[in-house]
């Protein structure tokens, strides 16, 4: 820029017109005003003022007075510190001296007031020199920049992201050339990227699979589609790596697709560990078998074989026989060597299209397509000769091995036979096999719908499912039942009765029920149940009747049951005494330690004992002086026959002679008609029940036996 001469010197006023006129008459200092205007309109900046050596403002244009929100009478003429303020003026002053000492100068920096707070700036310090070649004032010009500065950022930013990621990123126009890459893709190859730059795909990865595979997947990006594929790639010395590739139209300014954005990433590692992770989900650790999810789905798939082919199939599950044993005495360690040894053999029975499968602790399926009845039978006593055959030591401990076998038969659908579903099959075989235990074990059995044993199974699974889902549900009631006194001395009793509600609000038939819970191991639960909910409702009862609770054999023997029994009754000693509690003659023969021991520490509590179901096949006088009980109940076979069958009369006789004897009562139970109950009478029976002395009844409001009795 060519230098001015100066015409006159001076300070400017404080106040300036605002005519240009006025402007030029006041500039103190002999430099063209044209000059000064050229210089401002050659830098092309917005926000600008113009300031002499002691830091006043000469001019400003008028977006620094929009910026400011002041008028120029207000600027002209007040110093940089005024208008701008301490701060500013703190931080920029050594750029202004710079200036004024000939040295131009340009900074980005925050903004710092109010007014500026989240905005970058670039400030130009701009000195104007005059005819003397001094600087006669400094022209600052300053311009928003946010945006350039966050575009700049974000260039940075991504321009970083593609030199430090380890995908490998590529754009490649619509001519196949690559029109730039990033150092991760180029380093693959051992080049650099300005290596890559127009070089066609074809000749970087070879004619084959660009015809074959890249061209098409390019000329679908180029058509405007995003596409997404995985593929293996054999890498120098001849590792597979696998590999998911990434094409995103890219678009011009006018939004016109002129190439591809490319980004491969190497997923070798998750592939690998999705790989195990599947292979986990469907394989048995211990055994290398497949596991109960993979064999549901191998089923279902043969299911689709057997309709599709109509050939026949069996399903085969495997139990052990007397496996707690084994783990008893070799240990988890020894249990664990026994289950892959048997694996092993179930592989060597099994043919290249069967599945073998470990689907519980001790418990192995087979699936076997292609097999009728008679191949399964085969193939079913080879597998329990061979366990039978097997030999497993453990510490020098030989171990017997023996297995049940329950085998379904999947046979082609017939006219209109209903197909059967993966989990019926899986029943039925487990069926199978609970029956080929039942029977001895160590043998195969072939699941029949007709067979007697397999039905009672089933309706024995049946009932346990009903007592399961009542337990859940809490859908038990409790009834009572009379127990009156027909000898004038003693008192009268109520029974408690369990009674289970199905859905539809009818009451079921307890004796089947009660027979599944307790061969299932459900009695303590439900025996719970009934002590909790009669202790609750004691209140509703006559106080003088005794309330009367049947215990379970199993709820007898588990020790669990007894604490909570006797804490329950701890809680509430007043209730003890009006409450009797029914143990069966069987129950207490069987466990006769842990039923003496209970026995005693209800009387203790003030509670009565009866022995329930005397007579009923194991009773034998001895055992009558090996209990402390107050009463026995005759077992109803006996009774029922007493009015017609002298033999009847004279065996409930004896019982009464020895009850006398030991200082017992006696209850019979059954007495259906008048007759019936004067022979009892007149036999020396001290309490009876029946319907005759009355039905069950649902337990409701304040009871006495004598109300309920008819």
């Amino acid at each position: 820029m060519r230098k001015p001469e100066p015409e006159t010197t001076g300070t400017p006023p404080t106040e300036r017109a605002e005519t240009s006129a006025e402007t030029a008459a006041h500039w103190p200092i002999a430099v063209h005003r044209e000059v000064v205007r050229s210089t401002i309109i050659e830098m092309n900046r917005a926000g600008v003022f113009v300031c002499d050596r002691d830091y006043r403002m000469w001019d400003v244009d008028g977006a620094f007075l929009d910026m400011e929100g002041l008028s120029r009478a207000e600027v002209i003429g007040r110093r940089v510190e005024d208008i701008l303020g301490s701060k500013v003026f703190a931080l920029r002053r050594d750029n202004l001296d710079e200036a004024f000492a000939g040295q131009a100068s340009r900074i980005r920096v925050p903004g710092v007031r109010d007014k500026t707070l989240g905005k970058y700036l670039e400030v130009f310090f701009q000195p104007v020199f005059g005819r003397d070649e001094e600087v006669a004032c400094v022209i600052c010009a300053v311009r928003d920049v946010t945006q350039f500065q966050n575009l700049n950022e974000r260039l940075s930013m991504h321009e970083e992201i593609l030199r430090q990621t380890t995908d490998r990123i590529s754009v490649v126009g619509t001519d196949f050339r690559y029109r730039m890459t990033n150092r991760a893709n180029a380093a693959f190859s051992g080049l650099s990227p300005d290596d890559f730059i127009g070089v066609h795909v074809r000749d970087h990865i070879g004619a084959e699979r660009f015809n074959k595979r890249a061209k098409a997947h390019f000329e679908r990006c180029f058509a405007g589609q995003s596409v997404e594929y995985e593929h293996e790639l054999s890498v120098p010395g001849g590792e597979m790596r696998h590999m998911r590739v990434r094409m995103d139209p890219y678009r011009d300014d006018e939004g016109e697709v002129t190439g591809a954005l490319i980004v491969l990433r190497d997923i070798t590692e998750a592939a690998l560990m999705a790989k195990t992770l599947r292979r986990q989900a469907r394989e048995d650790a211990l055994t290398g078998l497949a596991n109960r999810h993979a064999l549901q789905e191998g089923l279902e798939r043969l299911l689709a074989d057997v309709k599709a082919s109509d050939r026949p199939a069996a399903l085969f599950t495997i139990d052990l026989d007397g496996f707690k044993v084994v783990n008893d005495i070799a240990g988890h360690s020894g249990g664990d060597a026994l289950l892959q040894q048997i694996a092993g053999l179930l592989r060597s029975h099994a043919g290249p299209d069967m599945l073998c499968a470990r689907v519980g602790g001790d418990e192995f399926s087979v699936l076997a397509p292609d097999m009728d009845a008679a191949a399964a039978q085969d193939l079913g006593h080879r597998i329990t000769s061979g366990l039978s055959s097997m030999r497993f030591i453990w510490q020098d401990i030989p171990h017997a091995i023996t297995a049940s076998v329950g085998i379904a038969l999947i046979k082609p659908g017939r006219g209109g036979d209903p197909e059967k579903s993966a989990f019926q099959l899986l029943n039925q075989a487990d069926q199978a096999c609970l029956h080929a235990k039942s029977i001895g074990g160590a043998r195969p059995v072939v699941y029949r719908p007709d067979a007697d044993e397999m039905v009672a199974h089933r309706l024995d699974i049946g009932n346990l499912q009903i007592v399961r889902n009542a337990l859940e549900a809490d859908c038990f009631e409790l009834y009572t039942m009379p127990i009156l006194p027909i000898d004038a001395v003693s008192s009268p009793h109520l029974e408690v009765l369990l009674r289970i509600v199905d859905d539809d609000g009818r009451v079921l038939a307890p004796a089947a029920l009660i027979s599944s819970a307790e061969r299932h191991g459900l009695m303590p639960r439900i025996d719970r149940w009934v002590v909790e909910r009669t202790l609750a409702n004691l209140h509703s009862v006559d106080p003088g009747t005794c309330l009367t609770i049947n215990l379970s054999g199993l709820s007898i023997g588990d020790p669990e049951f007894t604490t909570f029994l006797l804490s329950a009754l701890d809680a509430r000693p007043e209730t003890a005494g009006r409450l009797a509690f029914e143990i069966t003659e069987t129950a207490a023969v069987r466990s006769m330690a842990t039923a003496q021991a209970l026995i005693d520490a209800l009387r203790a509590r003030g509670c009565r004992v009866i022995l329930d179901d005397f007579g009923s096949g194991l009773s034998s006088f001895a055992y009558l002086r090996q209990f402390r009980i107050d009463s026995l109940k005759i077992d109803g076979a006996i009774i029922g026959e007493v009015a017609q069958d002298e033999v009847q009369r004279t065996i409930v006789a004896g019982i009464v002679a020895v009850a006398r004897k030991i200082g017992v009562g006696v209850i019979a139970e059954y007495v259906e008609d008048a007759e019936t109950l004067e022979i009892l009478r007149n036999l020396g029976v001290t309490m009876a029940q029946g319907y005759h002395i009355g039905r069950p009844a649902p337990w409701v409001g304040r009871r006495s036996a004598s109300q309920i009795a008819r």
